[in-house]
């Protein structure tokens, strides 16, 4: 390997190099912290995906006489829709959960009326779940919606113990999905709004049939559109959160493995010096030193990365998993944070270095 190679010196000094691949590789935290923080968001939006794909919710504008009356007469109107199906949907029932940032969030749920409607609906998720085995009063839920609240089949949930619950609802079946679903089935209860299920429709065009049926009548139409919105309102602190993190946590890292390059490189001053002295240009040093960064920067990203996924993994199933809690294993915004560390960490060391080096002089020795 000739010794102009960036991959020379750290052939030669692979003990020193290793810590500092490692110091890089610590940049991860920053991909980590993003996976924490957006995790909230992450999960709404799934949930919001699996619930709104193929469905909306129409409610009635206002609690009054006039609004009823408007909110009736859509209701009939979509009952007479060939392509879509209305599904009566009683007073919401609501859990809370408590999220990986130990702050309490809930779920939308839903409260079927009747066992016909709840298996249409789980028919067209793709829910697998004994609908004609379930009581009166039936409360359902994802595994993982089961392991956060710590509750087995046969749990009663009562008004006591849930506030969110209007009566007692007997825990009866787990679905096979893997966000934080769960739904309630309550036979004869009162209608409080409906569900509108896409039987037969294109995507466009059931969009658009919702958008008519709004305009028509004025009711309040909720879909995946209008729950993101409310979503990102809700959770707009958390990626100012992950942005106060990551800048401070980039910077500090920046002025540390700063700080254990120069000295590092103070010691191959008399290297540099001599390259110099043979005619080297300022443009093939620069090329050795950005090679030499560039290649320790990606070990620790590509080797480091695989040591950090595997370590994920393995938290997620032994320690996040049971608890109904997980981290993603990729994130854009987790992404872009984790480039922008190794940029603030890599753009400052590249021209530090390149200028210490450049004023590396022969005579001095």
């Amino acid at each position: 390997m000739k010794p102009f190679s960036p991959l020379y010196f750290i052939k030669e000094n692979k003990a020193r190099c290793a810590v500092l691949i490692f110091m890089i590789f610590l940049s991860f935290a920053a991909y980590l912290a993003g996976l924490y923080v957006m995790n909230v968001i992450t999960s709404f939006e799934e949930f919001g995906e699996e619930l709104y794909e193929s469905a909306a919710f129409i409610h009635a504008k206002a609690r009054d006489e006039e609004a009823f009356q408007s909110y009736w007469e859509a209701t009939d109107a979509v009952r007479q829709e060939e392509n879509v199906r209305l599904v009566d949907l009683g007073y919401s029932n609501y859990l809370n959960v408590e999220s990986i940032m130990s702050f309490t969030v809930g779920y939308q749920s839903m409260t079927f009326l009747n066992r016909e409607d709840f298996k249409l609906f789980c028919e067209m998720k793709d829910i697998s779940c004994d609908v004609d085995s379930l009581s009166g009063r039936s409360v359902v839920m994802s595994e993982r919606m089961v392991n956060r609240l710590g509750l087995k089949v046969g749990d009663v949930l009562t008004p006591e113990e849930y506030s969110g619950v209007s009566e007692a609802f007997t825990l009866e079946a787990i679905t096979n999905q893997t966000t934080y679903a769960y739904y309630f089935l309550a036979e004869g209860a009162e209608p409080m709004n409906a569900m509108v299920l896409n039987t037969g429709m294109e995507k466009e065009e059931f969009a658009a049939y919702l958008d008519r049926l709004e305009e028509q009548y004025p009711v309040q139409m909720h879909g995946y559109e209008e729950d993101k919105a409310e979503t990102d309102r809700t959770f707009s602190f958390l990626p100012k959160i992950y942005i106060s993190v990551l800048v401070l946590l980039a910077i500090v890292m920046a002025i540390t493995v700063n700080a254990v390059f120069v000295g590092v490189y103070q010691g191959r001053t008399f290297e540099f010096a001599v390259y110099r002295a043979i005619g080297m240009g300022k443009r093939k040093i620069t090329g050795k030193i950005v090679g030499e960064l560039l290649w320790m920067e990606g070990i620790a990203v590509i080797g480091g990365g695989l040591l950090f996924f595997l370590g994920l993994y393995l938290f997620n199933h032994l320690v996040l998993y049971p608890k109904g809690l997980y981290l993603d294993y990729f994130n854009n915004v987790a992404f872009a944070g984790l480039a922008l560390c190794n940029l603030i960490i890599l753009v400052p060391l590249i021209i530090t270095r390149c200028r210490q080096m450049h004023r590396a002089d022969i005579c001095e020795y």
